[in-house]
């Protein structure tokens, strides 16, 4: 199977390019080769800077791909641009979505976002600006009628390999006694591993399952048992703040719940690992 990874040279696409090497496939990666990989001779590298359409035109070339799955696809005119490069070079497109096309709430169904009906809408803040730019790509991929898509959305995702370094600064900053503000302790949040992350993209890949699909681990977390657990194994109390604060500042700052239901994907065979499995080890290789 030929495949093109646009944004896999890090993270969860890195993962991803991984496990396809070791299933033998022939493999492209588009990146701006900023960042080095390991993957040696085992895949084909193209050079262009994704907001530069003349320089992906000229990289894919006359290449035609199986799958493409996009990693690095942020608004409707990068989508606008994928459409038209890739609508006669490959059959099947997959792009990296995310839980922020959500607004707040528990439970929430990839229904609750429907990218065929989406309207565009000014955003109000750099987070807003993210999950709009999210959406508007989403619409555009929707409805276009050149190729069959997949949409995964995923929430937080967390590993070692997290060069955010989102949980680990959490962790960090608990130890040292530096502050930290969050509006809910009682908001519940989904997570997923970048591995399971990778996992799904290659579930989509096999299955050619088209649609949009949640995926994270099925049992969330309250935010107050997160800074428990950090309390725990770090020794160390945390230092709450009661109002909000620049420096304070956490990704994980929630108002209310804000996760998704995976039934989805469950139903169609693949589940990631259990929350309770996984986030009390990762945090231990965090401390």
């Amino acid at each position: 199977m030929k495949v093109l990874v646009i944004g896999g040279t890090r993270y969860f696409g890195k993962r991803l390019v991984h496990s396809l090497i070791n299933e033998g496939h022939e493999i492209w990666i588009v990146s701006r080769g900023q960042v080095e990989d390991d993957f040696g001779a085992k895949v084909h590298r193209l050079k262009a800077d994704r907001n530069n359409k003349s320089e992906l035109v000229k990289a894919v070339d006359r290449l035609k791909f199986d799958v493409v799955v996009d990693q690095v696809c942020m608004n409707a005119e990068q989508a606008k641009a994928a459409v038209e490069i890739f609508a006669e070079k490959t059959p099947f497109y997959i792009m990296t979505s995310t839980m922020s096309v959500y607004n707040w709430g528990a439970n929430l169904r990839e229904e609750e976002v429907n990218p065929f009906m989406y309207h565009a809408q000014t955003p109000k803040n750099p987070m807003e600006e993210y999950a709009e730019g999210k959406r508007s790509a989403e619409n555009v991929f929707a409805n276009q009628n050149f190729f069959k898509w997949a949409f995964a959305r995923f929430p937080v995702v967390v590993g070692e390999d997290d060069y955010t370094l989102r949980l680990y600064n959490q962790v960090k900053r608990v130890k040292e006694g530096s502050p930290i503000y969050y509006p809910n302790l009682e908001a519940r949040f989904s997570f997923i591993t970048s591995e399971d992350a990778a996992r799904s993209l290659l579930w989509l890949i096999h299955g050619r399952r088209e649609g949009i699909f949640n995926f994270a681990s099925e049992d969330v977390l309250k935010l107050g048992d997160l800074v428990g657990m950090i309390e725990k194994m770090t020794g160390k109390k945390a230092n709450l703040l009661k109002e909000p604060s620049e420096e304070a500042w956490s990704p994980f700052g929630i108002p209310s719940d804000w996760f998704m239901n995976v039934e989805k994907a469950k139903a169609e065979g693949f589940q990631a690992k259990p929350l309770k499995e996984w986030m009390g080890p990762l945090l231990q290789k965090m401390n």
